[in-house]
């Protein structure tokens, strides 16, 4: 979904603009990224008051799937995953909808985890495969 603001944002030190890519892309395996959230902090945790950012390596999505089809689930193609970087870390429930950056880019959202499990990829929605349709709606001037 495209939210449509009725006027513009004021930025300042806490609201800023990222960039999304420009074209579909594809990260590097091992690419590092951040994700950041205030869901659960650990499998039936509780949500954070304070952002929390966790440092996240991008994995093939022959790697990704593999690992989510040994959980009987099939991935579709528009998904980029990532596990903790040398951590268990990751996304958790209540993070849904959040960025993942990597370097200056907003290149995923926040899908879906098994359990807050460290061992299984988290999933995002790859924002590349969107672009086209991203363009085509901020274009109409009715929405």
């Amino acid at each position: 979904m495209l939210l449509k603001l009725s006027e513009k944002v004021q930025l300042n030190d806490r609201v800023q603009l990222i960039q999304i890519p420009r074209a579909e892309m594809k990260l590097k395996d091992k690419a590092k990224c951040r994700v950041a959230g205030w869901g659960f902090t650990r499998t039936r945790g509780k949500v954070s008051n304070l952002l929390q950012v966790a440092q996240v390596s991008i994995i093939t999505q022959k790697e990704c799937k593999g690992k989510w089809k040994y959980l009987r689930h099939n991935l579709p193609n528009n998904v980029t995953c990532a596990l903790g970087h040398k951590t268990k870390t990751g996304f958790c429930k209540g993070d849904s909808g959040g960025p993942l950056v990597c370097g200056k880019m907003a290149t995923g959202i926040v899908s879906f985890s098994k359990d807050c499990d460290p061992h299984v990829p988290n999933v995002y929605t790859d924002i590349s495969k969107y672009v086209s349709w991203i363009k085509e709606v901020l274009k109409q001037k009715h929405c």
